[in-house]
């Protein structure tokens, strides 16, 4: 049932209660009332008669359950006690609007987002390739390095070591020049002591001779 139908039903209901209030019934429309006069009254007629009026209660009954419902889902505010049905009518249809406004802007919202989405995404996968990229290149300079390091090594142990002959060989030169250098000054020393020694003697002897010769 749309709005516009919900409306004109609840115009006849406020119609009709008002009428009921006043105390006087509506008057029917032209095509009606040519129509109840050229009615008969008929037992067919009364029979359908009761049939409608039951449809009729139906439909109230069917139009008030609706409205009751309405009443739960738009939000009435403080008047929500003394409400009338075309009031809430009202409201509901602007409710329905704002309704509507607000998932065209949550679907604008929300293509925005995918977009976004995407975005990130084929930005991830960059990344991603270029993380690998790099992070092959550094294992293929380390790879490099260490086989650098590794051949350097092997060129250095290569190199011959110095034979313990030619060491001890000359340790023994050195050890040798130092012992006749050694041997050489002691012999000088014993030299200078034994000359001086003998000065010694030769002037003592020298003295005893001059002074026996003034005695």
């Amino acid at each position: 049932m749309s709005i516009a139908a919900l409306l004109q039903a609840a115009e006849y209901l406020e119609r009709r209660e008002r009428e009921a209030e006043h105390g006087y019934a509506s008057t029917l429309p032209p095509d009606d009332l040519r129509s109840v006069i050229k009615r008969p009254k008929t037992k067919k007629s009364q029979g359908s008669r009761t049939t409608h009026n039951e449809l009729e209660k139906n439909r109230r009954a069917h139009l008030r359950n609706c409205l009751e419902k309405l009443k739960e889902m738009v939000p009435l505010g403080h008047e929500a006690s003394r409400h009338t049905t075309l009031g809430l009518l009202t409201k509901a249809k602007r409710f329905i609007k704002n309704l509507e406004l607000q998932e065209r802007k949550h679907a604008s919202h929300k293509e925005q987002l995918s977009r976004e989405q995407r975005f990130l995404r084929r930005r991830l996968e960059q990344l991603g390739s270029a993380y690998i990229t790099k992070r092959r290149s550094v294992s293929e300079c380390s790879i490099s390095t260490i086989s650098s390091t590794n051949s350097s090594r092997s060129s250095s142990s290569s190199v011959p070591a110095s034979s313990p002959s030619s060491i001890s060989e000359s340790d023994e030169v050195d050890v040798i020049g130092y012992t006749s250098n050694q041997s050489d000054s002691d012999d000088h020393s014993s030299v200078q002591s034994t000359s001086s020694d003998s000065g010694v003697a030769m002037s003592t002897s020298r003295l005893t001779l001059s002074e026996m010769e003034i005695i």
